[in-house]
């Protein structure tokens, strides 16, 4: 069932610039590891990076290629603009925007391509609803759930309709803080499962944080981002030893202060 292209083959590569508000975004950086991060400050960029690369941004200058054969998504030189439906992209972002009058089942199975393969299809709608704590709201509508449901939602329709997909090349994954709100613990369990889980399955993912701790917990490769451009790229013991430094100090703080 897993097929597809090894980690190795599934790259993008990102040059891009774009004013957006007050920043002006001028990036270039290539995903090579299985989970990758990009890194800020809130204001940084890092939504309307992922925004561009989904196709639901037009750069300003950008030229952005995905998978071994090096498939451009966009080209603003060469006046290439694939639309966002047609992009080898699933995302989940922020804010999770659910089709209404849907049960949660209904809601993940869509986008779902495995047509000719019913069996293995129905297989991995299942694991997903088990392991994104989503089993027992399956029959819900999703106008009934909290925020953390829906949240919890709308990842795992992303992340079923990127290992559902009946494509050449797996889909790139994008995530752009869709836990942010879940309770920290279990948040955390999510984000250790699905790094695992989707490992297995071969799909490459670009997610986005501003918490160094997740990036130590996802043990991902790091893209760090300050006022639109990148500043460092590489494993995250080296990229954000400083923001760890300084947690630990924060933590022995509220130790001796309790």
């Amino acid at each position: 069932m897993e097929g597809g292209l090894t980690l190795s083959d599934s790259l993008l590569s990102v040059r891009m610039k774009h004013r957006v508000g007050g920043v002006a975004l001028n990036v270039e950086f290539a995903l090579t590891q299985p989970w990758t991060v990009l890194f800020g400050p809130s204001g940084s960029g890092k939504t309307t990076v992922l925004r561009a690369i989904a196709g639901f941004v037009r750069p300003d200058d950008a030229r952005i290629a995905y998978g071994p054969m090096d498939r451009v998504l966009t080209d603003t030189r060469g006046g290439t603009f694939l639309p966002a439906h047609l992009r080898p992209i699933r995302s989940a972002a922020q804010t999770a925007k659910l089709f209404q009058n849907m049960t949660v089942e209904a809601n993940v199975a869509y986008g779902m391509q495995w047509s000719s393969h019913p069996e293995d299809e129905r297989q991995v709608l299942q694991e997903v609803l088990e392991k994104m704590r989503l089993t027992t709201l399956a029959g819900r509508r999703t106008e009934t759930l909290s925020g953390g449901e829906r949240q919890r939602v709308s990842v795992a329709r992303a992340v079923a309709a990127t290992i559902a997909y009946d494509g050449v090349e797996k889909p790139l994954l994008l995530l752009d803080e869709p836990f942010a709100g879940l309770d920290a613990v279990l948040r955390d369990e999510l984000v250790v499962m699905l790094r695992e889980w989707l490992r297995t399955w071969k799909v490459p993912v670009l997610s986005v944080s501003h918490d160094a701790a997740e990036c130590y917990l996802l043990d991902a490769a790091v893209i760090r981002i300050a006022e639109g451009q990148v500043v460092d790229q590489g494993p995250v013991e080296r990229v954000l030893a400083e923001e760890r430094r300084r947690l630990l100090q924060r933590l022995r703080g509220g130790i001796e202060a309790g």
